[in-house]
């Protein structure tokens, strides 16, 4: 029998990777492969090894040749034959060619004569159901295969292959997100702590908007906490829990809901919702929340039927269930932009400095971005295409993680806190509601009422008061206040406005409307 056996392994691990401590190998796919520490790298309570144990075999009688090694001795498998081909298996043919022995048949060759091996390489057969006494110790750390064969294609057989690691059960790829996550939770909870400080200083002049951002910043700490906690258990349980499981698909909803309120906080920012307008029409937020509740909806059931597919499931069905997701976030990514333009056209013709330029960093914000997720994309790509499976495998399986999953998480972390950081509770953030010009036309002037700038009016009158007899009404001391109180002024004069007394900028509406 001829067996392209490198080239199988190299396939098998692009499809399974190195994402869980226990792996299955069936008739179907009969190689899977980890990454294993050693002992000296993270310490622990136990040596760190590698076991099979065979759950299932349909015929008689039961043989299943196993074969585990690091990588990088894959070439010590298989000799050379008279005829130039090269045998893999110990078969009839291999025994009369003199490259095996009678007892060896249906087990994998090694070559003994090839020297300089970096780990050891265990060949043996599996003849019963349940768990091999044979013990692969793992001394280096290195990225070990178990690959078996059987001698019939037909057969049914399924075997476990468990790689123990001495810190736990958690995969040896993914360990690095255990204290990864926990320092990003802690960032989190610094920087909500700090946008909490301002929340609470200047709790009587909050905008809804700034709101939104303290609960959302609740949410980001608290779900950082949990992705923390899943890798915890997951060290602690294994990844074949089915408690594990049930919070895999709990986080995973988590971040789903994470990136759907983003895409929904960016759009209602874009259309001015707190800055330009102290509330958005109630067709247009209805709209907003409907079109974030869809996409939500998409995300979780793409998430769900993933979770549910089984690896190198070849049915299309469920790759379809992400295409509802990709429109979804297009469509998101499209209005944000289209809205955020036309906010800032309107900003610019009405010479409202400080909000334009509070618009145009939001703008270069998502630009700068778009850019990094872009080139980010590129780099991994490059990494993983443009070498070799064997250099891939060799030399990046430890930082596998970081290219594949965690790289978007910190550009999520710094745009998400750059975003926060300009629309904080200041001093002068109440002013910003205050100056701006109102809609004038009928829906967005039919959805203002006078409760939603209450507490700015009541802050207004206080800062009033305590400035009696000041040459300015509020002199706040800096350039950009001035600015503001020119935008108040244009503003509060302007014949379009409906506000128009200037001694007192929050008449009722309902009297205004009298005048107009």
């Amino acid at each position: 029998m001829q067996l392209p056996f490198k080239y199988l392994t190299a396939l098998s691990l692009l499809v399974t990777g190195a994402l869980a401590n226990r792996e299955t190998i069936d008739q179907d796919y009969k190689q899977t492969c980890s990454g294993m520490y050693d002992k000296s790298a993270f310490g622990g309570s136990i040596n760190p090894f590698i076991t099979t144990n065979l759950k299932k075999y349909e015929s008689e009688p039961v043989q299943v040749a196993v074969v585990i090694f690091e990588y990088q001795d894959i070439d010590t498998f298989g000799v050379g034959l008279s005829d130039g081909n090269r045998k893999y298996i110990c078969d009839e043919v291999a025994v009369s060619e003199g490259v095996c022995e009678t007892d060896k048949l249906g087990q994998f060759i090694v070559n003994d004569d090839i020297k300089g091996n970096k780990s050891q390489v265990l060949a043996y057969t599996l003849n019963k159901l349940g768990l091999s006494e044979e013990t692969y110790l793992v001394k280096n750390t290195g990225y070990y295969c178990v690959a078996t064969y059987t001698s019939t294609r037909s057969t049914k057989f399924k075997v476990v292959a468990n790689f123990r690691n001495s810190f736990g059960r958690i995969a040896a790829s993914e360990f690095p997100k255990l204290p990864l996550y926990a320092v990003l939770a802690i960032a989190y909870a610094v920087c909500f702590a700090y946008y909490a400080f301002n929340f609470w200083k200047h709790r009587h002049e909050v905008l809804p908007l700034q709101k939104y951002f303290m609960a959302f910043y609740l949410f980001l700490t608290l779900e950082c906490v949990m992705i923390w906690g899943l890798y915890d258990l997951t060290n602690r349980k294994g990844s074949g829990d089915a408690g594990v499981k049930v919070y895999t698909v709990f986080v995973s909803i988590l971040n789903g809901i994470k990136f759907t309120f983003s895409f929904f906080l960016l759009l209602v920012i874009s259309l001015g919702y707190g800055i330009v307008y102290p509330k958005l029409d109630r067709k247009l937020m209805l709209k907003c929340r409907i079109f974030a509740g869809v996409h939500l909806c998409c995300a979780i059931l793409y998430i769900i039927t993933n979770y549910l597919a089984n690896p190198g499931d070849e049915n299309g069905l469920y790759g379809l269930f992400a295409i509802p997701v990709i429109i979804t976030t297009a469509i998101f990514y499209i209005a944000t932009l289209k809205s955020l333009s036309t906010t800032t056209a309107l900003l610019h013709a009405q010479k409202q400095n400080v909000k334009l330029q509070m618009y145009q960093k939001l703008f270069r914000i998502i630009f700068v971005s778009m850019l990094v997720l872009i080139f980010g994309v590129i780099v991994s790509s490059f990494i993983f295409i443009g070498m070799s499976t064997t250099e891939m495998i060799e030399q990046h399986w430890k930082s596998r993680f970081f290219f594949l999953d965690f790289w978007p998480t910190l550009v999520y972390f710094f745009i998400f806190n750059l975003i926060a950081f300009i629309w904080r509770p200041t001093d002068t953030s109440y002013m910003l509601a205050a100056s701006s010009q109102l809609p004038t036309d009928p829906e967005n002037a039919a959805d203002f009422e006078l409760d939603d700038l209450q507490s700015l009016q009541d802050t207004q009158n206080d800062a009033e008061y305590q400035n009696v007899g000041d040459n300015d009404s509020l002199n706040l001391g800096s350039d950009e206040d001035d600015d503001l109180r020119d935008d108040h002024t244009r503003t509060s004069t302007s014949d379009q406005d409906p506000f128009r007394d200037p001694t007192n900028p929050f008449d009722d509406p309902k009297n205004s409307k009298k005048t107009t």
